[in-house]
């Protein structure tokens, strides 16, 4: 790809297909909707890296390749918007019974099979990294804006293997977190059930006593 060439896609071409990902996510109603939403994204995203990459090579201008890395942010934002949607989507068609379990075909009453999440498609490692994508937006909203804004603020590219470095360490963090504050809640109530224990009268251990070997 020559240089004029390159400069036309990265101030044409990626914008436009950027926006056309947009575009169809905020219009769209159905999942098969979203699943094309999320694929145009992917397309944007790929051909921004590709564009940025060729350039670096050829020593292009700075200015453009951060435009090239913008594009590649603003559709990996773009991308992990639709993949939230579709977790949301598929976790619910399988709460009414429209969609099989994964790796679960299921027969219904008129003998027909469920259709499977390949058949949707979707592949078993998709919905996960999808539902880890909505579950730490939820934790922590704006995740995903503020890890690509942060690599395009380094000069850096901004990357999906980035993105799930960062929302799988945030899951390590908030996972020691919930341990260390059930730590902390487990140290306050001991505590506080000695003191109530030494405040108690005989009788009443007695009874806790007798009790307490009953619920065993």
């Amino acid at each position: 790809m020559n240089a004029p060439a390159i400069i036309e896609q990265v101030s044409e071409g990626l914008p436009a297909l950027v926006n056309k990902a947009a575009k169809a996510l905020a219009s769209a109603t159905t999942a098969a909707e979203v699943l094309e939403a999320r694929e145009t994204a992917s397309l944007a995203y790929d051909a921004a890296k590709r564009a940025a990459r060729i350039m670096q090579a050829k020593g292009a201008h700075d200015t453009l390749v951060a435009a090239a890395h913008r594009a590649q942010a603003d559709a990996l934002l773009i991308e992990s918007q639709a993949k939230r949607r579709l977790a949301d989507e598929y976790d619910a068609a399988q709460d009414r019974g429209e969609v099989a379990g994964e790796g679960r075909p299921k027969t219904v009453q008129d003998g027909n099979s469920l259709p499977t999440a390949d058949e949707l498609g979707f592949t078993r490692r998709a919905i996960m990294e999808a539902r880890q994508i909505r579950d730490a937006e939820a934790k922590d909203p704006g995740i995903v804006e503020r890890t690509v804004n942060a690599a395009i603020e380094r000069g850096d590219e901004p990357t999906r293997a980035e993105l799930k470095r960062v929302i799988n360490g945030r899951e390590d963090i908030m996972e020691r977190a919930a341990k260390e504050e059930a730590a902390l809640r487990d140290d306050r109530d001991f505590r506080a059930l000695r003191k109530l224990w030494k405040a108690s009268s005989e009788g009443a251990k007695s009874q806790f006593r007798q009790w307490l070997g009953g619920a065993q």
